[in-house]
């Protein structure tokens, strides 16, 4: 029997979902013919391979994440209402400046700082370990600074010859 991951999932009909904000800035659910819940957390199962596909929705109770209620396959086939608000706030959750060029790298007793130009400007940052500069796919590079922010470079190769440098020098 071929394996279906409708089974295993609980994919919610985006036309029976509504997404909204409340006057506090939270995410709440309503499911036509189902239940209301007053407050909610979306993740993204691939933020950076297919952000708006299989998005979990959780339910939050007394402040701390409750049970999945389910998971919306598609954010592009959600009302217009909904998919704005729930686009914004994924975006708020994963906020991932994209690196356009490195200006400086300096290592000091272990710890790497950056000085990079990003698609939301200037930024300076420290890394810890090496680890935390991630080559993915060939040419995705993801680093995570000591402050547990991400930064991603789609294509490293898509940078100057000095960033591409650089980089290459501590990967």
């Amino acid at each position: 029997m071929p394996y279906s991951i409708q089974e295993e999932l609980n994919i919610l009909d985006p036309k029976k979902i509504e997404i909204r904000r409340d006057k506090f800035n939270k995410l709440s659910l309503k499911i036509e013919g189902d239940k209301e819940y007053p407050e909610v957390r979306a993740s993204m199962s691939f933020p950076l391979t297919d952000p708006e596909k299989f998005v979990s929705i959780v339910e939050i109770e007394d402040g701390k994440k409750g049970e999945e209620i389910g998971t919306i396959e598609d954010v592009g086939k959600l009302n217009s209402e909904s998919k704005k608000i729930l686009k914004e706030d994924l975006k708020r959750s994963y906020f991932m400046p994209r690196i356009t060029k490195i200006n400086r790298m300096k290592e000091n007793h272990g710890i790497m700082k950056f000085d990079v130009e990003t698609d939301s400007g200037s930024r300076e940052f420290e890394t810890r370990y090496k680890e935390d500069i991630r080559k993915l796919s060939g040419i995705r590079v993801v680093i995570r600074d000591a402050d547990g922010n991400r930064y991603d470079i789609p294509n490293y190769n898509k940078l100057d010859q000095r960033s591409i440098h650089l980089l290459d020098s501590e990967m």
